[in-house]
């Protein structure tokens, strides 16, 4: 029987694959627990074995026990050829293993196999190691910001608006394959950064710009200076809102800068 994700290391090497029957689909449930709170409510074993149904992806790390140790799921769309991913943890006896990119390596290979070219998902705008991830990492590009997308929420990031920015993962590009081979070169421009805590967008962009973002994990941040944290969702809004509607991409982020990087360069 698969057991909850609540002991201290995985068992084993860990294999990837979609989960199967109400066990391993019901493990997730105290998995998400761990990952985002225990007042976070994840999708029970009925819904999740609904997206399955409906063609979708649950999809998990799995231990030589068969404890899951994280997981990922994902929705058909009514677009065709594009899937939705609605939530991705990692247990956080787990993080820094790089294994929430591997599911989305694993993501991306299911999709490919079923004729499925893009995948979208939103993401907190302030978290950086998660831009890291979906911008640098894998190739993905934003240009659409969706304030207080889910409402107020009750997990780990509760106390500020529920702002994302939406993901495009455009699975066979040129530009994907080069940063899945670590290859991103994307053109930085010179001098400071803007920062959008001391000052405002000027009336005219460079056609690129970096801009800084929190030096602490905004969901650190939240717990530990609300006030601060809930500024730079205030201060940051229009600055995404401004670039976005001015034809500007989120491209490429630098974390040990904290620096994200957008452009007026068409992208795929």
């Amino acid at each position: 029987m698969t057991r909850p994700a609540a002991s201290p290391m995985p068992h084993g090497g860990l294999t990837l694959r979609e989960l199967r029957g109400p066990q391993e689909l019901a493990a997730t449930i105290p998995l998400a627990h761990a990952i985002w709170g225990q007042t976070d409510r994840p999708e029970d074993t009925v819904m999740l074995r609904v997206i399955q149904y409906v063609g979708g992806l649950v999809a998990g790390a799995v231990d030589a026990q068969g404890q899951i140790w994280a997981y990922l799921e994902a929705l058909p769309t009514s677009t065709v050829g594009v899937q939705h991913s609605h939530r991705m943890g990692v247990h956080p006896a787990c993080r820094q293993q790089r294994l929430g990119e591997r599911l989305k390596h694993f993501q991306r290979q299911w999709c490919l196999e079923r004729g499925i070219t893009h995948v979208h998902w939103t993401f907190d705008p302030l978290l950086a190691v998660n831009a890291h991830l979906n911008i640098h990492r894998l190739g993905a590009v934003v240009r659409t910001y969706l304030p207080d997308q889910y409402g107020d929420m009750e997990n780990i990031s509760a106390g500020a608006a529920s702002d994302r920015l939406e993901a495009v993962w455009h699975l066979n590009s040129p530009r994907v394959e080069a940063h899945l081979a670590g290859r991103a070169d994307e053109a930085w421009p010179e001098g400071e950064a803007f920062h959008p805590l001391h000052a405002d967008l000027p009336e005219r962009l460079p056609r690129a710009l970096a801009m800084g973002v929190p030096a602490q994990d905004y969901y650190a941040l939240l717990r530990d200076d609300r006030a601060l944290a809930v500024e730079w969702r205030r201060r940051t809004r229009p600055v995404f809102t401004r670039l976005f509607s001015e034809g500007y991409s989120l491209v490429d982020v630098d974390l040990a800068r904290r620096q994200y990087l957008f452009t007026q360069e068409v992208v795929c």
